[in-house]
């Protein structure tokens, strides 16, 4: 019988051991599914369906979500569960979710998977016309079961969840002053600054831009930074594509959240055009480094900026790098051929030029390269002129 003790204290590494193996060969299978399942989804959005993006969708878990604790009207809040309850509609309603990175067909790449338990995480870049792209970071979860549930999503060109664009623009539709209370960073507002900030709800949706500037120009410098009065902004300049107003709206959200990642790619609008290339490729890193990816469009982008910034060697490293990842994106060639041609690689630029031809059917003639000027160099070079003459133009 004493034996027995000793026999145990022999086996207990084992046992233990056995046991931390099984407990990672289950979360092994969890990642898997987590990847699996989510590939289904963008494989699916790619065929221009939305089947089973829905099909991992909880209707009413997301509803709740998006009703939060706001302080929605309770007879919008009944109706829209009412209409959102007939899958037809629900489904139309999430499809328009999307109407952005759909326009001219979805165009999705996953670029990262990530796990533990039974929480998740998923990267997925749209492709857009013009060389945009935007990124989605998905909230998931798997059940008992191993079936995928998709709880949430950001929209980083948007700059916010999802579900907390559906319930601000439900209290939006009818403000009210314990609403608008609820809404700021602070709790400790005037009723005059309430008063104030349902204006400013009452304006955005009503895109009364005139009268959304008038009150922020009252606003003392506590409530000019409320994220709620930056952020409905935002959204309506945006939607009713009023540059010059939106512009205003960037510069204040430069001044109070110049390091916010949710406001990093729209302030790339407010950057670029005002030459401010030290701070867009900060916000392109932020947001590189917080969706925790290293893919071809941010390394085209980066190299892009590293060009303008004259630092050319940086901007060649980056677009090699692009096109290494994915050779099928336009936008890494682009790069690359800027960058060598900075470099004064001429013949190198041939390359890339030629390929810009073949592979994405261009036809680059002197007058249309000598449209950009960083590559006016380029078109006058020995190198250009002569493949140019064994072209027969």
């Amino acid at each position: 019988m004493r034996a027995l003790p000793l026999l145990l204290l022999f086996c207990a590494p084992l046992l233990l051991a056995q046991t931390v193996d099984e407990r990672e060969a289950e979360e092994a299978l969890r990642q898997q599914a987590f990847r699996d399942n989510m590939a289904a989804v963008v494989a699916d959005l790619n065929n221009n369906s939305y089947e089973k993006l829905l099909q991992a969708m909880d209707r009413d878990d997301f509803l709740e979500t998006a009703f939060g604790l706001r302080l929605i009207d309770q007879r919008m809040k009944r109706d829209f569960r009412e209409r959102m309850g007939e899958p037809e509609q629900f489904a139309g309603f999430i499809e328009s979710q999307y109407a952005e990175v759909a326009k001219d067909g979805i165009k999705a790449s996953l670029l990262a998977v990530e796990s533990r338990g039974d929480r998740g995480r998923a990267v997925v870049r749209f492709d857009m016309s013009h060389f945009q792209s935007n990124y989605y970071e998905y909230d998931l979860r798997l059940t008992e079961s191993g079936e995928l549930q998709i709880l949430d999503w950001t929209d980083f060109l948007w700059g916010h969840k999802i579900t907390d664009s559906i319930g601000l623009a439900m209290v939006q539709a009818q403000p009210s002053a314990s609403a608008a209370r609820k809404l700021a960073d602070t709790s400790n507002l005037s009723q005059a600054q309430v008063f104030q900030l349902m204006e400013i709800l009452k304006s955005t949706r009503d895109r009364n831009f005139e009268r959304y500037f008038q009150i922020v120009e009252q606003l003392d410098d506590n409530m000019k930074r409320q994220r709620i009065v930056l952020k409905t902004g935002l959204d309506a300049t945006r939607t009713a594509r009023k540059r010059r107003e939106q512009r205003r709206v960037l510069e204040a959200i430069d001044k109070y959240y110049p390091n916010d990642v949710l406001f990093a790619l729209p302030l790339l609008d407010y950057y670029f055009p005002d030459r401010q290339y030290e701070k867009a490729y900060a916000a392109l890193v932020r947001v590189r480094d917080h969706l925790g990816i290293d893919d071809a469009v941010t390394n085209a982008r980066l190299s892009s900026t590293q060009l303008v910034l004259q630092r050319a060697d940086e901007a060649l490293a980056l677009a090699e790098q692009a096109t290494q990842q994915e050779p099928g994106l336009e936008l890494g060639w682009w790069a690359l051929l800027r960058a060598q041609v900075a470099k004064q690689d001429y013949a190198a630029g041939l390359q890339s030029l030629q390929h810009l031809q073949s592979a994405f059917g261009h036809k680059l003639g002197p007058d249309d390269l000598a449209k950009d000027p960083s590559l006016r160099g380029f078109v006058r070079s020995a190198d250009y002129q002569g493949w140019l003459e064994s072209q027969g133009d």
